[in-house]
């Protein structure tokens, strides 16, 4: 049996578009749930699919996004529309014991979100497994740098594109952008959205903005917190690349789940996960098994992260080196000096420089501890970490960026990496006041998003870095 576009009712009587594909017998051995912003009806082929083995497969629009009515506002609703799902689903002859919530990027979310809602005895049946690829769980989890800082590029160009409206208009920013170039660059930020044809009083623009704003805590608003991550018995697939912003949250929600047995696949890739096979592995081959062995109460732990230092897939369960090695500049204990002035062209940079001495494989989650100081106040502190090899290519591999209000002790913890680095290579670390347009800028004037002029910073730090290594030490 197939069942397109079935309205489910939320709890407010809005109605939710739902495909249902059941295999022709209506007696699945398992069930596939699929909320999604972005179009239930790109799902089709994989439910013909699942159907074809004997697995039942629902995708949902989540509230307000294409047949699905109510006021789509990101993330706001995805925990009573997952109960709804639920409840739904506990009426259904047809429901199967064992279930897999499955999406990626905000469908993963709301994969955690149905996981979370179905986590109670009250359940004829319950999520058994989550495959969560490139998850945004929250709107600071994909809004926000970790320091608290609006991601403004992706802010723009996500809702610029999805925001305001039940369709999506894909290509637009980008195509926006090529003719007008300084779009990133308007100031006040939090107007910025109006010169793309949206308002910006719409929820999902400003709350971002004055979440940041008002120095919220970082994750304060996720759909399903740490602690609830913590308390599911459940088994997770959880999908990443090493190139994609949420690569932090892949491996939170990874050593974050409490029970049952995780997988873990990080490979080359950025937020679309492309190419999805690199040499013999591919993610889709992967995922089809480890849901296949859920769906016969053997869940695999799959272990696949990539080695960029090498060009290879290690097999091994991805943990933090347990050796931390302290590495600082020739100048210990000097001070280093730059100016940065938000509305400037360019701007200066400090760059420290250490020689790796011995092949080591740094794995985990590097740190900067900088002492700073700026006599003008608020000040931003961006660090890149870098790979020079011998014949002087540059590979960036990991960033971060923390926010100082006084002189004081900031410490940055980077992206994670697992790269092996040579004897002969150069780690570089530069340090700089902004990473714009990733990051919105600092205008100096303490309110970043409101500011329409720029003040010239005097930014200082003397610091170090540390590095998680698995075995033997870096040296340098």
């Amino acid at each position: 049996m197939i069942s397109l576009g079935v309205k489910i009712p939320a709890a407010d009587g809005s109605s939710l578009a739902t495909d249902v594909l059941l295999p022709p017998d209506s007696s699945p051995r398992g069930l596939i749930v699929i909320r999604t912003p972005y179009g239930r009806g790109w799902h089709l082929a994989e439910g013909i699919e699942w159907r074809s083995r004997g697995i039942a497969f629902i995708s949902q629009d989540v509230r307000g996004r294409h047949d699905s009515t109510g006021s789509w506002v990101p993330y706001v609703h995805e925990r009573e529309d997952a109960a709804a799902l639920a409840e739904w689903l506990q009426d259904q002859p047809w429901t199967p014991e064992c279930v897999i919530a499955s999406g990626a990027s905000y469908a993963a979310g709301t994969a955690w979100a149905f996981a979370a809602e179905t986590n109670s005895a009250d359940r004829s049946f319950r999520v058994d497994g989550v495959v969560s690829k490139v998850p945004t769980i929250g709107s600071d989890r994909v809004k926000r740098d970790p320091s608290g800082i609006l991601l403004l590029a992706e802010h723009l160009a996500w809702w610029g594109e999805h925001g305001d409206s039940s369709s999506s208009r894909e290509g637009f920013i980008p195509e926006l952008m090529r003719s007008d170039s300084a779009l990133l660059e308007h100031l006040p930020v939090q107007s910025m959205i109006e010169k793309v044809g949206l308002t910006s009083d719409s929820p999902g623009w400003l709350t971002p903005i004055l979440r940041a704003r008002k120095r919220e805590d970082f994750g304060g608003d996720d759909l399903v917190s740490a602690d609830e991550l913590s308390e599911l018995d459940i088994a997770g697939l959880h999908i990443g690349g090493w190139d994609d912003a949420m690569i932090r949250e892949t491996l939170r929600h990874f050593t974050s789940v409490g029970r049952g047995p995780q997988s873990l696949i990080v490979g080359p890739w950025a937020h679309d996960l492309r190419p999805g096979r690199v040499g013999e592995t591919s993610f889709g081959r992967l995922q089809v098994e480890w849901m296949e062995s859920v769906f016969a109460a053997r869940p695999l732990t799959i272990n696949r992260v990539f080695d960029r230092g090498v060009g290879e897939w290690s097999t091994e369960p991805f943990v933090t080196g347990a050796n931390r090695v302290h590495l600082e500049p020739d100048r210990k204990d000097a001070a280093y000096s730059f100016l940065y002035d938000a509305l400037r062209d360019r701007n200066n940079c400090v760059v420290l420089t250490f020689d790796i001495k011995h092949d080591s494989v740094l794995s985990g989650t590097p740190s900067v501890e900088l002492k700073v100081y700026s006599p003008e106040g608020e000040a931003d502190w961006i660090a890149e970490l870098s790979v020079v090899d011998p014949a002087g290519v540059t590979r960036s591999i990991a960033r971060g960026a923390g926010v100082s209000l006084q002189p004081t002790m900031v410490t940055i913890d980077l992206d994670p990496v697992l790269h092996t680095v040579r004897a002969g290579d150069v780690l570089t670390l530069r340090i700089a006041g902004s990473d714009f347009p990733r990051l919105a800028r600092n205008l100096g004037d303490g309110d970043r998003y409101r500011g329409t002029r720029s003040t010239a910073l005097h930014q200082s730090f003397s610091g170090s870095l540390t590095l998680p290594i698995l075995g033997g030490t870096a040296g340098g």
